[in-house]
């Protein structure tokens, strides 16, 4: 890593480690979904529990929990609607992801914003969120997550990120669970829930899908 004033570059060698990684994290989330799910998943670090324990406390879990089926999670830390993270050069983002291997499940949860609004492309995310919900059109039941307000993350591009998701999911008459006033807790790295703060995600799409 080479450290050039404030900013930090990191080698090629150290940026395709980070993305190994990421990738390996996600490798293990699908391989651990079961194939009658009746709840897919597809989002970021969060759905990973990044900084606590891991995926047993992250939100799908404790939705699993909640209405007591099998959640299916592609949880890919970095991406997004519009970034592909820290695997730049990968079709990793959402839509990416969903046009590689389509849900079979009957609802289908997209949770996201954070790296959009971080690395990201917020002025774009409505757009590839439309082109997410037509991908999903014959799935009975979708639900868009939004980003929360983070201290990490510029408050103006989850507002516009927010506002965004809400439009696409009203034009498509799909639900759309708001973070961005949810007060959701987060850890002293400033962007990832807390374990309350994933259970809270959890009880609020919970509560969406009439649970």
């Amino acid at each position: 890593m080479v450290s050039i004033g404030a900013v930090v570059l990191l080698r090629p060698s150290d940026a395709e480690k980070q993305c190994d990684a990421v990738t390996e994290a996600r490798d293990e989330l699908l391989a651990a979904a079961d194939d009658q799910s009746a709840v897919a998943v597809i989002g970021d670090s969060y759905t990973q529990g990044a900084g606590l324990s891991g995926p047993g406390v992250a939100w799908p879990a404790v939705l699993a929990g909640m209405l007591g089926v099998p959640v299916a999670v592609d949880g890919m830390s970095s991406t997004g609607f519009t970034t592909a993270g820290l695997c730049a050069d990968d079709p990793v983002t959402y839509g990416d992801r969903l046009a590689e291997s389509p849900p079979e499940a009957d609802t289908v949860v997209v949770q996201g914003g954070v790296n959009d609004a971080a690395v990201g492309d917020p002025a774009a995310v409505g757009q590839a969120a439309a082109d997410i919900l037509a991908q999903l059109q014959d799935v009975p039941t979708v639900v868009l997550v939004g980003p929360p307000a983070v201290p990490g993350v510029d408050r103006g591009a989850v507002e516009t990120i927010d506002r965004a998701l809400r439009e696409a999911a009203a034009a498509s008459g799909r639900i759309y669970v708001p973070l961005i006033d949810a007060a959701i807790p987060v850890l002293p790295d400033r962007i990832h829930p807390t374990e309350d703060g994933q259970a809270q995600i959890a009880q609020l799409v919970a509560k969406a899908l009439g649970a």
